[in-house]
């Protein structure tokens, strides 16, 4: 029996139009030391070629990716049944750019951008690390 050809990953243009408007989170896995996978629930941005999410210090999803930075990810999508957007990157964080980034994520998943969970938000930024992501591949599965 012949195997099914895999999908291509998708380009740039796809993803931004696939991805364009969805508030939903995203979950992100991870490796631990001890070689099983850990699966995460993050809010993720994708800016033209790559993705972009937050954590706090003191959070397993930062230890893995330090020690495992191979991540694999996965976003629903809007429009159709058990319809995905997935993937896998590489993963680099970066404290310095977790101000800019917790910013995006709350213009980008927050009603009020001054409210209760903004205010968190932005008072832990200090410890909290963007964790930018560059895909190996994209692919869409489900069903329309």
């Amino acid at each position: 029996m012949k195997k099914a050809p895999r999908n291509p990953s998708l380009d740039i243009a796809q993803v931004e139009s696939l991805l364009e408007g969805i508030t939903k989170p995203a979950r992100i896995a991870s490796t631990s030391p001890n070689g099983f996978p850990l699966i995460s629930t993050v809010w993720l941005i994708y800016e033209t070629g790559t993705f972009w999410c937050i954590t706090q210090k003191s959070t397993l999803l930062r230890r893995n990716l330090s020690l495992s930075p191979g991540c694999a990810f996965e976003f629903a999508l809007e429009n159709g049944r058990y319809k995905v957007l997935r993937g896998q990157g590489i993963a680099t964080l970066s404290l310095q750019d977790g101000p800019r980034v917790t910013e995006l994520m709350i213009a980008r998943y927050l009603d009020d951008s001054n409210g209760a969970v903004a205010k968190k938000l932005r008072a832990q930024v200090d410890t909290e690390y963007a964790i930018q992501i560059r895909p190996r591949w994209l692919r869409v599965q489900g069903r329309s």
